[in-house]
């Protein structure tokens, strides 16, 4: 339609569908509209020696150089050697791909020669890793070290290499310790992290816990004011859980919320996500903390986050002052070995796994060993 109104030359520049009549949305009716132009240069994809027949246009040149359609028609629109020239980019490009979308033996194909000793039981177990998002180097590791330490019935075939994996992965896990109250001394806890890591709701979680189960005096300090409908989201939380809840904003409104609940047994500060390589706002977050004077600091990271962004979000909210590790979003995570280089990395004990929405059911203490089996098994485990 386009070249029949406006001539050969003409070159479609955008497509979109819009609605047609007063309620498009209810009537389902829709429209295409077309922009198009004669006075416009569209550059060519392809370089000259890609488009057989016709002769470049007076006054073009290089691969932007423009044909009429009737040219660009003449002869096929990539000649074989061009073909031949994607299809060799494009098995070099799936070299590179994840090893997930090779056989074991591409994936191994880096390291195999220095580890021709290696049974199919180890191989095995290497692909398990693997298949678990620990990353391939880091991987390899583990499997020499299995070899060099499992006793003589691990060493029974794949099941047996990954329970001593497993039990060495285990060990490498610190679990912190469960909080002690002193009388008269309300323990402090604030929760920090990146944005959308569900802090809020682990609060809720806390809360309901030890206010609930514990029975113990619990009060709610909520610092963040940028996410939309965040203390109305915790302030929902303490009135169906019953519990007094203050909104602070400075250094100065923490300390006075701090002293009107000097009562209390804990108090769980929640604070607003951060970006990690946001120094001003990691800043401000310093400033609050230097104030609340925290018995803990849980740095709060997601389950399915990479391992790069895991141990990068670590390094720098660790330089905050966090003390342990809590992570969410266990329900979400097919796999978790790509948590093991954050705990290796960070050096933090790892504190409580959230594995859910639901407030209190779904938070736990961190079970290494459970943990361990995960990393090996994946989420079969």
């Amino acid at each position: 339609m386009v070249r029949r109104t406006l001539g050969p030359d003409a070159a479609v520049l955008q497509t979109r569908e819009i609605g047609r009549g007063p309620l498009p949305w209810l009537t389902g009716s829709r429209d295409v509209e077309v922009l198009a132009s004669t006075g416009v240069r569209v550059p060519q994809r392809f370089p000259d020696a890609a488009v057989s027949g016709g002769a470049v246009e007076e006054g073009s040149a290089g691969s932007g150089a423009v044909r009429s359609f009737g040219e660009v028609e003449a002869g096929p629109l990539i000649p074989p050697a061009h073909q031949m020239d994607y299809r060799s980019k494009f098995r070099q490009d799936l070299k590179s791909d994840p090893p997930d979308r090779h056989s074991l033996v591409e994936q191994l194909a880096t390291g195999a020669e220095s580890e021709p000793d290696w049974d199919t039981g180890l191989l095995g177990l290497y692909q398990s890793l693997t298949a678990a998002d620990v990353p391939a180097d880091l991987a390899r590791q583990w499997v020499q070290r299995v070899r060099r330490e499992a006793t003589d019935e691990e060493r029974t075939g794949l099941p047996g290499w990954k329970a001593c994996a497993a039990r060495l992965i285990a060990r490498e896990i610190a679990c912190g310790a469960p909080w002690e109250f002193t009388a008269g001394t309300p323990r402090v806890v604030a929760l920090i992290g990146p944005t959308g890591v569900g802090k809020t709701t682990t609060v809720a979680k806390l809360a309901a816990n030890y206010s609930l189960r514990e029975r113990r005096r619990v009060g709610l300090i909520t610092a963040d004011n940028y996410r939309i409908a965040a203390v109305e989201q915790l302030r929902t939380y303490a009135e169906i859980i019953d519990l007094p809840l203050a909104v602070v904003s400075t250094p100065r409104e923490m300390r006075r919320a701090l002293d009107a609940f000097r009562g209390l047994e804990l108090i769980l500060v929640d604070t607003a996500g951060r970006s990690p390589g946001d120094e001003l706002r990691l800043q401000e977050l310093r400033s609050l903390l230097l104030e609340a004077q925290a018995d803990d600091v849980y740095l709060v990271l997601s389950s399915v986050a990479s391992s790069a962004g895991l141990v990068r979000a670590a390094a720098r909210f660790r330089a905050l002052g966090a003390t342990a590790l809590l992570l969410t979003k266990l329900d979400e995570a097919e796999a978790l070995g790509n948590v093991l280089p954050l705990l290796q990395a960070s050096s933090l004990p790892l504190s409580f796994v959230s594995c859910g929405q639901s407030v209190p059911d779904d938070l736990a203490v961190a079970d290494r060993h459970r943990l361990a089996r995960r990393m090996v098994e994946g989420a079969d485990a």
